[in-house]
């Protein structure tokens, strides 16, 4: 059995501006732990939340979720850090950490500011199911299940993840549906050479989103998942940029 380092979340305090970054669908906060500790850096306070049935060595874990779950862990990620003694607050995403993000900008005005990477709103063609079947059976490496074990859990992957794809989808497409209730800024991000979804998908969102103050980059050389690659430091940057831009009162 390979040795699994588990992911955790992280809560960087460092500042009286607080930014909560989201990870992908079968991510973990080391998605983002890179550009968590380049905010904190710059003196914001950092926190990265780990949706329920992610991080562990079994995909089922993750499968055994519904969408409407994670929305409810990105609406208490920010009642937590508000608890916390943070009232201003920024949240963006990847993928679908992206999509929680402007979901929550949709229902609570009193966020600052948010955005996403690489995260399809709109209906578009996606590899989704295709990389979920080849990330379970490399997850399962790590597990402590035997062959016959892992193999049933396989069995089942496809079927599973596009049920639970319908599923987020249907919460990207009713967030696309009330972009016009966001009036906070937000930034949008996407990689040139996203291999997951239509890299177009992003200047959708930029039109439903033309009635408020946005930035859309875009760095041609990035896979999907843009907060690890080649143009990272760029993106790093442009999230400290446009935060630098909301209406923070400390």
């Amino acid at each position: 059995m390979k040795t699994f380092n588990q992911p955790k979340p992280v809560f960087a305090r460092n500042g009286k501006r607080a930014v909560i970054l989201f990870h992908a669908y079968s991510g973990s906060p080391n998605d983002v732990r890179m550009l968590c500790r380049f905010l904190e850096q710059k003196e914001y306070t950092v926190y990265t939340p780990m949706f329920k049935g992610h991080g562990t060595t079994n995909p089922e874990d993750i499968l055994t979720h519904s969408m409407e779950t994670w929305q409810e862990d990105a609406a208490a990620a920010v009642a937590y850090v508000r608890a916390q003694g943070y009232q201003e607050v920024a949240v963006l995403g990847l993928s679908m950490g992206g999509i929680l993000a402007m979901d929550r900008l949709t229902k609570d005005d009193t966020l600052l500011g948010g955005g996403l990477f690489c995260s399809p709103l709109f209906e578009t063609n996606n590899q989704v199911p295709a990389n979920f079947e080849k990330y379970a059976a490399m997850i399962l490496q790590y597990s402590d299940l035997d062959e016959s074990q892992q193999k049933a859990i396989l069995a089942d992957v496809p079927t599973k993840v596009r049920q639970q794809l319908a599923g987020i989808e249907a919460v990207g497409q009713e967030t696309a549906a009330n972009l016009s209730q966001i009036e906070q800024p937000v930034f949008l991000a996407q990689a040139g050479k996203d291999q997951m979804i239509d890299p177009q998908t992003v200047f959708r969102t930029a039109a439903g989103l033309a009635h408020i103050p946005y930035t859309l980059q875009w760095y041609p050389e990035s896979g999907h998942v843009v907060t690890v690659g080649p143009e990272r430091k760029k993106l790093e940057q442009d999230v400290f940029a446009f935060l630098e831009t909301l209406a923070w009162k400390e």
